[in-house]
C-alpha cells in the first residue's frame, strides 16, 4: 500500500515539475493568484486550515492532470470566488433564519471538488476530450447548488420538498426547492460555464455545462430529500451530485458535439 502512495506522489511531482519548467510567467502568476485567494479566505476565517490544505491539494491535482490545459484551474478559482461572494449575499438575514454561512472545512472542499479531480485525472490518463465536459459539468453543478442554496433561502421562506411539491418545509431543509432557487441554480451553472467558453472559444461548453449543472443541482436536491441524514451527509450528497452532473455533461457532449 505504501508503495502505491509513493508511486502516486512521484507521479504528481513529475507532472508538476514538467509543467513548471514548460510554462512561463503566466503560470507563476496563476499560481500566485490561487495561493493569494486561498490564504486570504483563511485569514478572513472563511475556511479552516484543513480546507486551506485540502484546496491546495485539489488544486495541484487538477492543475497538473490537465496538462497543457492547466489554465482551466481558473474554472475552479471562479467557483471559489463566486461561491464566497454569493454566500455573503444578505448574510445577516440568513443568519437570523439560522442558515448563515459556516466556515468551510476539508469536507466542503472534497464534496465540491473531488468529482472535478476525478474527471481531470481521467482526462490525463485517457486524453478523451469528453472528460473535459465532465470536469465543467461537475464544477457547474457545484456552482448551481451554491447559488440555489444561498439565493433560494433568502426569497422563499417556505420552500417545497422536491419529492413532495405540496409539502412546505422550513428554510435549510435538505431537498427543499423554490422558484428563486431554481432560477439561481440555472444562473450559477450558466456563469460557471462561460469560463471554458472564454478559454477555448467553444460555445458547446456553455449549453452543455449549463444543462448538466442544472441537472446535477436537482439530483443534489433529490439525494438530499431521500438519503441525506439517514444514510449519508450533505458533503457526500454534494460529491455524488457533482459526479452525476459531470456524467450528464459527458453524455450531452457525446450526443450534441
Amino acid at each position: 500500500m505504501l508503495k502505491h502512495y509513493i508511486r502516486a506522489l512521484k507521479t504528481v511531482i513529475f507532472m508538476s515539475s514538467t509543467l513548471f519548467f514548460k510554462m512561463g510567467l503566466y503560470l507563476w502568476v496563476t499560481v500566485f493568484l490561487c495561493v493569494l485567494v486561498l490564504v486570504s479566505a483563511y485569514l478572513r476565517k472563511k475556511i479552516e486550515l484543513t480546507a486551506l490544505f485540502a484546496s491546495g491539494f485539489v488544486g495541484v491535482l487538477i492543475f497538473t492532470s490537465l496538462g497543457d490545459l492547466w489554465y482551466w484551474i481558473y474554472i475552479v478559482l471562479a467557483f471559489f470566488i463566486v461561491g464566497n461572494l454569493v454566500s455573503k449575499y444578505k448574510l445577516g438575514e440568513k443568519e437570523r433564519d439560522g442558515v448563515g454561512q459556516e466556515v468551510r472545512t476539508y469536507k466542503n472542499v472534497f464534496g465540491n471538488g473531488a468529482s472535478a479531480v476525478i474527471y481531470s485525472l481521467m482526462y490525463y490518463y485517457t486524453g478523451n476530450f469528453l472528460l473535459l465536459y465532465g470536469f465543467v459539468g461537475a464544477m457547474a453543478t457545484a456552482t448551481a447548488d451554491t447559488f440555489a442554496t444561498e439565493i433560494g433561502q433568502i426569497y422563499d421562506k417556505k420552500p417545497r420538498l422536491i419529492t413532495n411539491p405540496r409539502k412546505r418545509v422550513r428554510v435549510g431543509t435538505s431537498g427543499a426547492v423554490s422558484a428563486h432557487g431554481t432560477i439561481a441554480s440555472m444562473a450559477g451553472a450558466f456563469l460557471l460555464s462561460l469560463i471554458p467558453v472564454f478559454l477555448t472559444h467553444e460555445i458547446s461548453y456553455l449549453y452543455v455545462g449549463t444543462l448538466a449543472g442544472f441537472a446535477g443541482c436537482n439530483i443534489d436536491s433529490l439525494l438530499g430529500a431521500v438519503v441525506e441524514r439517514n444514510l449519508i451527509d450533505k458533503h457526500t450528497v454534494n460529491f455524488l451530485a457533482t459526479l452525476a452532473g459531470g456524467l450528464a455533461a459527458v453524455l450531452l457532449a457525446s450526443l450534441f458535439t
